[in-house]
């Protein structure tokens, strides 16, 4: 069947390849493959394209032609330094307390480093490096790694109470990738002859700096970075066995304090490498049959309730299933879609699962024995679980109706793939905008805003999930008959501009891309696909608001060759009626944050 003959208007040739382009910059460089179920997919899914032609990295040139100069989001240089050059960089005395605890007050209810270890430790940096500074160069170069990971995430307002200048956080991600770079370095240098002194020792450490500065990547739409970063890091944690369960009977004697390091960042690992390569659409790095760690405690020793654990053990469950649905429905076979009907409801079956102090139809502030403190960390925690299992079902359902050269699919399944589809784009882009909508209210000054957006999240889970749900929602309903009973579908593209406008006002710096860029493809195809007046090629970036005020850099690939272009798998060709409007639930935005 030509594909043509499902959609009602196809994107044209100048709107599709500006959007894809843009959508692809938002998770990976040009050249980088993105998976099934991805929204170039689904862009790709309503083009009356047959042949579609995914860019590859060019691997036969000895130089970068017309590179020239660009822009670095960072002057510090990455070679030539030593652990005492960049214990330079770190911020005075005062500073460096402010940002530590900024960190742990907005943040660290994602990464669960354990605070008294971490005092203490920083109070041995600090010893050492008073004593002179040559002995800097003791300092561990996996804790100065995951020192700077912190200083580079931690949130930063005129209110940390601190007039001496400090380094941007792009500069701190830097060190913190100087800091690892030495320490990797240092196992070519460092003979094996010592049995007292390993450049292994302090590898936990680095392990868990990287889902942090995984998450610092991820914000700025280098998502392909942070999968890569991961991915070293699993290699780095298997290397010193941090698959294997601390109690495992051939260790050594462990400290409580080395089994807790160990386990938070192997379980850390997994969850990142699970989720970005969900996010990207490839192949995961941790198997089930690869480690035996047990899983995260709810309690502490002194049996009061652990909140990290108890949120991760939950992650983890959320993790394995969308492991799984990698496994059987992103392989390079395309199943039928009664198998993606399945994994959705092995996710909806996850949900209903999960403790009432995760169930969206909860109201939090009603949870009884929990101090205010624990129900903000709560919140947090609710919305990026319930975040990651809406964009679990989300991309799911999108493979489920995309992907060219596949067999017939049964047309009863194929529709109720499509049906679920819409009605978790809607339920989706219902859920963001509540929490956006709740920041807004709670934070109405434009720093504070910034702040809480840093704080909870936002800059990705929201930005990124907000663009995708769009895409998602306009391809499936393009590509079923009698669209006008798609209840809402305008409402809700019209609001998700207007947050992505207000996250953009908002931001500061160079986390904007993911709002900028969700705008410059979403305004577009909301006015071919929308407005009664249709796009003309013409008026294309009349009507997309630059990224930083330039565009050319798009525009200008116009006239490359049709082969040069990112196309996403496309469409299986079917129509059905969509009788029933979708009725997403009603989400609560979560209380004060």
């Amino acid at each position: 069947m030509d594909l043509a003959s499902t959609i009602s208007r196809p994107l044209s040739n100048v709107l599709y390849e500006s959007s894809s382009t843009l959508a692809h910059v938002c998770l990976a460089q040009h050249g980088e493959f993105i998976g099934r179920g991805s929204l170039i997919c689904a862009l790709h899914s309503i083009t009356n394209r047959s042949s579609p032609r995914f860019l590859y990295a060019k691997s036969t040139d000895a130089i970068f032609e017309g590179r020239g100069d660009t822009e670095r989001f960072s002057f510090i240089p990455y070679a030539s330094h030593t652990v005492q050059q960049l214990v330079l960089k770190l911020p005075q005395t005062a500073a460096f307390d402010a940002l530590v605890e900024s960190y742990f007050f907005n943040l660290n209810w994602r990464y669960g480093i354990p605070k008294p270890w971490f005092t203490r430790a920083t109070q041995q940096m600090r010893s050492k490096i008073q004593m002179s500074q040559g002995s800097a160069s003791e300092i561990n170069a996996h804790f100065l790694m995951l020192v700077f990971s912190i200083l580079a995430v931690a949130p930063r307002d005129d209110q940390l109470g601190v007039s001496i200048p400090i380094h941007s956080c792009d500069d701190y991600f830097m060190c913190a990738m100087i800091s690892r770079r030495i320490a990797e370095d240092d196992y070519l240098n460092t003979p094996r002859t010592s049995t007292m002194v390993s450049p292994a020792d302090g590898t936990a450490l680095g392990c868990l700096a990287i889902p942090i500065l995984a998450s610092f990547l991820s914000e700025r739409g280098r998502v392909s970075e942070a999968w890569k970063l991961v991915g070293n890091g699993v290699r780095n944690a298997q290397a010193v066995g941090l698959h294997r369960d601390p109690d495992w009977r051939l260790w050594q004697v462990m400290s409580q304090e080395e089994k807790m390091l160990r386990m938070r960042a192997w379980w850390s690992l997994f969850i990142a490498d699970r989720f970005l390569s969900y996010m990207l659409g490839r192949p995961h790095m941790i198997r089930r049959e690869m480690y035996d760690v047990a899983l995260p405690s709810s309690t502490n020793e002194d049996g009061s309730l652990d909140l990290f654990g108890f949120n991760q053990r939950i992650i983890i469950e959320l993790a394995a299933l969308l492991g799984d649905a990698i496994d059987n429905c992103y392989n390079i076979s395309y199943p039928p879609c009664s198998e993606f009907i399945a994994m959705d409801e092995k996710l909806a079956a996850w949900r209903g699962s999960v403790p009432n102090e995760y169930q969206e139809s909860q109201e939090i502030t009603c949870l009884r024995g929990y101090q205010d403190t624990e129900i903000s960390i709560l919140a947090r925690q609710r919305y990026i679980l319930n975040t990651w299992y809406l964009v679990g079902r989300l991309k799911l359902l999108i493979a489920s109706t995309t992907g060219q050269h596949r067999a017939a699919q049964i047309p009863r399944d194929l529709g109720r793939c499509r049906e679920l589809c819409i009605s978790v784009a809607l339920e989706l882009i219902k859920y963001q905008c509540d929490f956006h909508d709740g920041l807004v209210e709670q934070f109405k000054e434009r720093q504070k805003l910034h702040y809480a957006y840093l704080a909870s999240g936002w800059l990705f889970h929201g930005c990124f999930s907000l663009f995708e749900a769009c895409v998602a929602l306009l391809a499936t309903k393009e590509r079923i008959t009698g669209e006008e009973t798609v209840l809402g579908a305008m409402e809700a593209f019209d609001r998700t501009l207007e947050v992505l406008s207000e996250t953009a006002k908002h931001e500061a710096g160079k986390e904007g891309s993911i709002a900028n860029m969700g705008i410059n493809v979403l305004q577009p195809l909301r006015e071919q696909h929308f407005s009664r007046r249709p796009l003309d090629d013409e008026s294309l970036f009349e009507v997309a608001p630059n990224t930083n005020g330039d565009l050319s850099w798009l525009t200008g690939s116009m006239s490359h060759r049709d082969e040069d272009f990112v196309y996403g798998e496309d469409s299986v060709g079917y129509t059905l009626r969509y009788e029933t409007p979708p009725k997403p639930s009603r989400l609560s935005s979560g209380p004060s944050l």
